[in-house]
């Protein structure tokens, strides 16, 4: 077996450089986002996005839950702005559920009509629920998967393991509201699961974003960030939690400048 990303990735022994060692300071994830709807949480992880779809370049990109668009359109803007042959997909009832209040026909009109103008040629917007929409995809196919829906444990659980087998090998998975706490919200149970199988890594802000790597072969830059699976704070892991503060600081005060 070849050795994976994160293995073979030389890292300079000063753990500030590591932003622009990744690539975290490159012009696409300082651009302006096209739609910041007004009180989306997720607005703050959209440099984020634009690394990501730059370090990893999927060509299928699926959302479950894209409510306003903040998350769905930052994904399609970089896909666009690095003109990458790729097509995405939201996934949506668009008419809300209990934790993130009911809303009326209003979000899904004026999404459908910001998507048409944009991203017209790659992007299609799917109303149903996020089972139903299963049978759309191949299995193996899907790079890049969001997934933002109910946030309940065993909601966000039956995302993850209903679409698992849609995944290609190296795809990467994201979870929204990773580090909220609040009852009913059980993202960060299954993050924390996830963690012990998978390689990963997470930002706090923004109610917290987790990042799952499928196997440890992703793209050198997205290696680089990810913790392997199963890692654990111990007395020699100070240089890699520094990088990690690091990379934390600089996409929390990115997002914070265009929130």
């Amino acid at each position: 077996m070849p050795p994976s990303a994160a293995r073979s990735f030389v890292w300079s022994i000063d753990p500030g450089a590591v932003v622009d060692q990744l690539g975290m300071n490159a012009p696409l994830v300082r651009t302006v986002p096209l739609r910041r709807p007004r009180g989306s949480e997720w607005i703050g992880h959209i440099p984020f996005a634009f690394w990501l779809v730059g370090a990893l370049r999927p060509r299928l990109f699926v959302e479950l839950g894209a409510h306003s668009g903040a998350s769905y359109a930052a994904f399609c803007q970089a896909i666009r702005e690095l003109g990458l042959d790729s097509r995405a997909f939201a996934i949506d009832t668009w008419q809300g559920d209990e934790q993130a209040g009911f809303y009326g026909e209003d979000i899904h009109a004026d999404l459908l009509a910001f998507n048409t103008a944009e991203f017209d040629g790659f992007s299609t917007l799917l109303r149903m629920t996020f089972d139903e929409a299963l049978p759309t995809f191949a299995d193996g196919s899907i790079d890049l998967l969001h997934i933002d829906g109910f946030h309940s444990y065993e909601a966000v659980r039956h995302d993850f393991e209903s679409w698992r087998p849609k995944l290609g090998p190296n795809a990467v998975v994201l979870f929204h509201d990773s580090y909220e706490f609040h009852p009913g919200f059980g993202v960060y149970q299954l993050f924390a699961e996830l963690s012990e199988r998978y390689p990963h890594f997470e930002f706090h802000h923004g109610h917290g974003l987790g990042v799952i790597g499928m196997s440890d072969r992703v793209p050198e830059p997205l290696g680089g960030l990810l913790r392997p699976a199963g890692w654990k704070k111990g007395p020699f892991n100070g240089f890699r939690l520094r990088r990690e503060r690091r990379i934390r600081a600089h996409f929390a005060r990115l997002g914070g400048a265009v929130s």
